[in-house]
């Protein structure tokens, strides 16, 4: 249970901005659908995506060009069907966890007491570690949860996450991660919010 409190107090720290802006933007690109299971999926991928490395598999969404093309893919179809084309759900979703891999794969946790016991037995034992990951994901994504749950079922705030408008800051928000990946600077960005979570 300790390991879920740590995860909590880590969603607060610049460590896990990232993670949380990567699933907001994700998931503010739904438009009219409903969020819920896309945060399910997001979730799943970036749980999977960040214990692979533990079992000697390379994620490739870590790389330049390989990242650049998975987040542009991911999030394309994870939105197009805001722009009035007929996607079907489930393509919806694998934007959604093609993001969601993404982030786990240049995910850089903020690494306290607790998780760096899980990601220590994980490089011994990587089955072990999964569980471990997955719980302390789940903590850090509090606040996306509860967001989530209030766009999807508040009427006001749902009208507003559809509108045009808001739509469109999404799109940008997308756009410039795409570029920060693309012009390689969003290692560099990744690193100086661990550096100053640190502080």
């Amino acid at each position: 249970m300790s390991l879920l409190g740590e995860a909590f107090r880590a969603a607060l720290q610049p460590c896990s901005y990232s993670l949380l802006i990567l699933a907001v933007v994700v998931l503010g690109l739904r438009g009219p659908r409903p969020r819920l299971p896309a945060l399910g999926a997001f979730y799943a991928a970036t749980t999977v995506f960040a214990w692979i490395p533990f079992v000697g598999v390379n994620p490739l969404l870590d790389g330049r060009l390989a990242g650049t093309i998975g987040l542009l893919a991911g999030l394309v179809l994870a939105g197009w069907h805001t722009f009035g084309s007929n996607v079907p759900a489930w393509l919806s979703m694998v934007g959604v966890g093609l993001v969601g891999g993404f982030a786990g794969a240049t995910w850089l946790p903020c690494v306290g007491r607790e998780l760096g016991t899980v990601l220590t037995a994980a490089t011994r034992n990587p089955w072990p570690g999964l569980a471990g990951l997955a719980l302390y994901l789940l903590g850090t994504m509090w606040v996306v949860i509860v967001l989530v749950v209030i766009a999807d079922y508040t009427p006001t705030v749902r009208r507003f996450f559809e509108s045009v408008r808001v739509l469109i800051i999404f799109r940008m928000l997308g756009a410039i991660l795409v570029v920060t990946v693309a012009i390689d600077t969003y290692p560099a960005v990744l690193s100086y919010l661990a550096r100053i979570s640190a502080l």
